[in-house]
């Protein structure tokens, strides 16, 4: 299914009962829609399951242009839109719980619950030059060079487009000077962050963005790592539909 989104073509795939709450699946820098087919699997039976490639991500339109991280907010409104979706719970890996969270922070009112996995509201420098180095790399050498970096060329996921991953990338980066962080502190959207214990990126990232949101449910997922939606699935869609079911149906 392809819709318009900030006037690029989007690819998405929707699954599940007709009229059941809305699930929005997001997935993180040079992924795809696709590495979420085993929880879209295990949730189709009770949500509206929409999952999407980012711009210039999977089969979506390349778009090589600057991004912000509203942005790329804006292009999941626009999805919502064109579903005719008033809202959604946002449930976002990596990268794609960044774009859960802006939108739920420019956009309160779309978004009915926050499922944040292996993610951060806010990054150091360290991690600022890495998504640099990312975008330089996918820029200069292309989009697979950029995954075989980050580790992800064997993983079976299409190769995103060089230079609009590089805008993507960079729109990440900017967690360093412009954290979300305080502005999480506005959110009222019922949210659960979960995270691996052996994430590379640690979990104090987590930890931070569970205290900045008041009411958050924090879990610590012992003897896993970042890909909690691949290696972990059933556990994070179980845990996952029942935290939705409770909060969208209160």
């Amino acid at each position: 299914m392809r819709l318009l989104a900030g006037g690029h073509g989007v690819n998405l795939k929707r699954t599940g009962p007709e009229g059941a709450p809305a699930v929005v699946l997001i997935h993180g820098l040079a992924a795809s829609l696709d590495c979420w087919d085993q929880v879209a699997g295990l949730l189709e039976d009770r949500f509206d399951v929409i999952r999407y490639d980012l711009r210039s991500h999977g089969a979506s339109e390349a778009v090589d242009e600057s991004c912000t991280r509203s942005d790329l907010a804006a292009d999941l409104v626009a999805i919502l839109d064109g579903l005719g979706l008033e809202c959604a719970a946002l449930f976002g890996h990596s990268g794609g719980g960044v774009v859960a969270m802006q939108t739920a922070v420019d956009h309160p009112g779309r978004t009915s619950a926050l499922v944040l996995v292996g993610t951060a509201s806010e990054c150091n420098d360290r991690a600022a030059g890495w998504y640099r180095k990312t975008a330089e790399t996918a820029r200069v050498e292309g989009g697979l060079a950029a995954m075989r970096e980050m580790r992800l060329s064997g993983s079976g996921q299409p190769v995103p487009d060089g230079n609009g991953l590089a805008h993507v990338s960079l729109a990440m980066s900017t967690l360093n000077e412009d954290p979300l962080t305080e502005s999480m502190r506005s959110v009222v959207a019922p949210t659960l962050v979960v995270v691996g214990e052996k994430d590379f990126l640690g979990v104090g990232g987590s930890v931070i963005l569970s205290r900045a949101v008041a009411g958050s449910e924090l879990e610590i997922i012992p003897e896993h790592g970042h890909g909690l939606h691949l290696e972990w699935a059933e556990g994070l869609a179980g845990r996952a539909g029942d935290f939705l079911d409770a909060s969208l149906a209160a």
